[in-house]
């Protein structure tokens, strides 16, 4: 959720401008500063939620594993004289954003493929009455050199909302990203493999998911070892690691969302996705109620099946992924940057997604910030913050 928003053509009144000289950032030192950070960005962010309902999700997001003290980050843009310690005038942070520090896979034909440490970085917003004056630019760029002095950090990701420049100039390149919808009354195409032993699919719960993406985060390690046996000495291949505590994270949005939000009768979300009884293949799923998207976090189809049985099961997995959204009376299933093999089967176009939540990497220790040479290798929802 990183976004920028532009000014409004009925601005407040006009704020004292600073130099970008007497200006740093910070880390949101208190609660009562965090707490003012989210209420100020209500307005780009939580438009369809009342205020406190706004707050309250927040406050739940605060408390999962995954956005604990030691993982998430506020950063705040205030003038040098900001007094962080006694009664600090709130009204003087300039801009604000969040970071989460998760794991990540680095892989290079000199060392390999290695686990290591990754920074997402989302909910970047300049209040109203500051914009026009570089603040968010600013902001930025003092947030990638603080994440290059982590000397733990070996790369660091975003989804941009305001297109490629503004974070490509910085340092977070922007990487091509395509989407395709499933609409729930889109009807597959029928196929020959129908008569082939029905794929009898099992319900993944929350319980679940540590082994299950554990033995995913296997695969892609394979999958990048492999892909290294062909790429060049100048390649780089990066990967947020799929792992539970992001994927609870982004259900606890939906938990609550389907409970305080839009306070449905039956809220409970039990299934998060579904299960090949008989191969490795999966989807995990997340329904974003207000946007009317069931978004796909991870897709996967087991490599060794023959392909009559891939194409069965994978159409078994769309049928589900679309009885899900009627349940949640949702219009449409999303995969991002699905391969053109699975589109060809559901008879659906895959289309570029280049206006909202463009994936934007850079690598920390690089110099050459916008190289076409990093390549994310499983760019799917599940790394979205």
């Amino acid at each position: 959720m990183t976004q920028l928003l532009a000014a409004s053509p009925n601005p407040m009144p006009t704020a004292e401008r600073y130099s970008h000289a007497d200006i740093h950032l910070i880390r949101a030192p208190t609660a009562s500063i965090i707490e003012h950070t989210w209420r100020s960005n209500h307005h780009a962010f939580g438009t369809t939620v009342a205020l406190e309902t706004y707050v309250a999700g927040l406050k739940n997001l605060d408390n999962q594993e995954f956005s604990g003290r030691k993982n998430h980050t506020i950063w705040i843009l205030v003038p040098k004289t900001f007094n962080q310690d006694y009664e600090p005038d709130l009204d003087l942070i300039l801009a604000t954003a969040e970071t989460y520090e998760r794991p990540g896979l680095l892989a290079t034909t000199q060392d390999g493929v290695k686990d290591v440490r990754a920074i997402s970085v989302a909910s970047v917003h300049t209040p109203e009455r500051y914009r026009g004056n570089g603040y968010a630019s600013v902001m930025m760029k003092l947030l990638w050199k603080e994440i290059q002095q982590m000397r733990h950090i070996s790369f660091t990701f975003l989804y941009s909302a305001v297109g490629p420049t503004f974070y490509g100039r910085i340092g977070w390149a922007p990487k091509r990203s395509d989407e395709m919808l499933i609409p729930t009354e889109h009807v597959l195409p029928q196929a020959e493999t129908d008569v082939i032993p029905p794929v009898v699919l099992q319900e993944i719960t929350d319980q679940e998911l540590p082994a299950l993406l554990e033995q995913d985060a296997a695969r892609l390690r394979q999958r990048m070892q492999t892909r290294l046996e062909t790429a060049s000495s100048k390649q780089t291949l990066v990967a947020p690691l799929p792992e539970s505590n992001c994927v609870r994270w982004l259900l606890a949005r939906a938990r609550f969302t389907t409970e305080h939000i839009l306070k449905l009768d039956q809220h409970q979300i039990t299934a998060v996705g579904a299960k090949d009884s008989k191969s490795d293949s999966f989807v995990l799923w997340y329904p974003s109620l207000l946007e009317d998207k069931l978004f796909v976090l991870r897709w996967h189809l087991d490599e060794k099946l023959l392909r009559r049985d891939r194409d069965n099961t994978a159409t078994a997995l769309i049928k589900v992924l679309q009885q899900e959204a009627k349940k949640w009376k949702l219009s449409q299933a999303v995969i991002w940057n699905p391969e053109q093999s699975l589109a060809d089967l559901a008879g659906l176009c895959i289309r570029y997604r280049y206006e909202k939540a463009i994936p934007s990497m850079g690598l920390v220790t690089s110099l050459e910030h916008d190289t076409d040479d990093v390549n994310w290798v499983l760019s799917e929802k599940y790394s979205w913050c």
